[in-house]
């Protein structure tokens, strides 16, 4: 499939046409193929659920078995964790890839 058709597809999934350019950006610059782009972009959206999933479990443990101090620390590094993995982890067109592939995959 093409570049052209792979790019009308993503648009007409929901990704923006921002979205898109930077992908295509991505794409010349490096030489990589769409289909690796998106399987990259999508195993970090699910790195960043597994790691979020494991926040979130120490903040539940916290809760239960934490006193006050534990409670303000570890909500200073939940907040933290967010940050980084906001930052580092394009979240949107990481789970637009996600569903994207689950929906496409057989095509690409």
């Amino acid at each position: 499939m093409n570049k052209k058709k792979i790019e009308e597809m993503l648009l007409k999934e929901g990704f923006t046409q921002k979205e898109v350019s930077v992908i295509r950006q991505h794409a010349d610059k490096n030489g990589y193929p769409y289909p690796w782009l998106l399987s990259q972009l999508k195993k970090r959206f699910i790195a960043a659920m597994i790691l979020i999933a494991i926040l979130l479990a120490g903040l539940i443990y916290t809760i239960r078995s934490g006193t006050q101090e534990n409670l303000v620390s570890y909500s200073i590094t939940l907040l933290a964790g967010f940050t980084i993995l906001y930052i580092f982890i394009p979240l949107k067109p990481a789970y637009k890839a996600f569903k994207f592939l689950r929906k496409h995959s057989h095509i690409l």
